[in-house]
């Protein structure tokens, strides 16, 4: 298990009794038809005031915790391991940078900015020869954590920039005309495809769980009407070439060539007035109305004689079946050669498709 898998799950663990009321309020009160769109509350979060003060863990913590309880709300059967971590984590880190003094914070960690802070240049001027010696010869490991801290204050400028704009307008400092507007729109724009996203992942999964139980069903479905398994296929295969008293041998052989060999039985010694009655009379094979299951492909060993039409067999749509003459060339006059022919060309054009 990976580091941000066990994170996920520790969150989750401490998450889950706090999300669940939500979701029940969220079931019971909101309109089916309102709820995947909450995710679009969380746009105007970090500038309203509502969570208190952004910036740091604290905002991160906040805006993540948000994040995932309108997603939650927005989707009421969603476990939080299906919820959009992702998005979470933009949010949080939206949080983390939309301090006052984030931009400030980080500029001031990097080596630059440590420097500027001291009683020397008082943060203005230019840096002395040393401390520009010493900024020159930074390690790469020290470059690239300043050039992170420099891209997180630039990111934290923009953020809080937006949230400037957003309450300019909306306390009525800015002038209500087609600029404003637009400045707007260009504030509101990154929180608006966030949660547009999170809007799409809320209408997405459930009709995706809806699927997957439609998949599941049909999947027993098919278990449920499959008319033998490989024992019972084995067993079957087995009784009747028994009755059209073909060799022992090949019963063996035949199974062996259908991947049932591990199913194999020699014959039980039954009494004299005993057994059933083979198919010289002619007829459809009695298989207690189950059906040879040969959907996947397979060799037909058992019946009466070829082409006497007596083996019901399950087939689908689009699928082709040789006749015992095809298999028998295949094979060089081996209808048990020609079968492994067959099934080595089904392997490899299966494998193909």
């Amino acid at each position: 298990m990976g580091l941000f898998s066990k994170a996920k799950k520790a969150v989750g663990k401490i998450a889950k009794p706090i999300i669940k009321p939500f979701q029940k309020i969220s079931d019971k009160f909101l309109p089916n038809e309102l709820r995947p769109f909450l995710p679009y509350a969380t746009m105007f979060l970090p500038g309203s005031g509502i969570l208190g003060a952004m910036g740091g863990t604290g905002g991160f913590a906040k805006m993540y915790a948000a994040n995932m309880l309108t997603q939650a709300m927005g989707d009421p059967e969603a476990e939080f391991e299906d919820l959009n971590q992702l998005s979470g984590i933009l949010s949080g880190t939206q949080g983390a940078l939309s301090g006052p003094t984030s931009a400030a914070d980080l500029r001031g960690g990097t080596t630059e900015g440590i420097m500027r802070s001291d009683a020397a240049n008082m943060g203005y001027g230019p840096l002395t020869a040393d401390q520009a010696q010493t900024l020159t010869d930074r390690s790469l490991l020290t470059k690239t954590a300043d050039l992170g801290k420099n891209l997180g204050a630039g990111t934290s400028d923009y953020l809080t920039g937006n949230i400037d704009t957003l309450r300019d307008l909306g306390s009525g400092r800015s002038p209500l005309n087609l600029e404003t507007f637009k400045e707007a729109g260009k504030a509101i724009a990154p929180d608006f495809a966030k949660a547009t996203g999170d809007v799409s992942v809320n209408f997405a999964r459930p009709a995706m769980r809806e699927f997957i139980k439609n998949d599941l069903a049909e999947q027993a479905e098919i278990e449920e009407t499959t008319t033998a398994d490989e024992e019972e296929r084995a067993n079957l295969q087995m009784t009747f070439m028994r009755q059209a008293d073909i060799p022992e041998e090949t019963i063996e052989e035949t199974l062996v060539v259908n991947d049932l060999g591990d199913y194999y039985e020699p014959p039980v010694q039954v009494a004299a007035q005993g057994g059933i009655i083979g198919l010289k009379e002619g007829g459809m094979l009695n298989f207690d109305g189950r059906e040879m299951d040969l959907r996947t492909g397979g060799f037909v060993p058992i019946g009466r004689k070829e082409r006497a039409d007596d083996v019901p067999a399950r087939l689908s749509k689009n699928e082709f079946v040789m006749t015992a003459d095809a298999v028998r060339a295949a094979g060089g006059g081996s209808v048990n050669e020609g079968a492994k022919r067959m099934y080595e060309v089904m392997n490899n054009l299966e494998a193909r498709a």
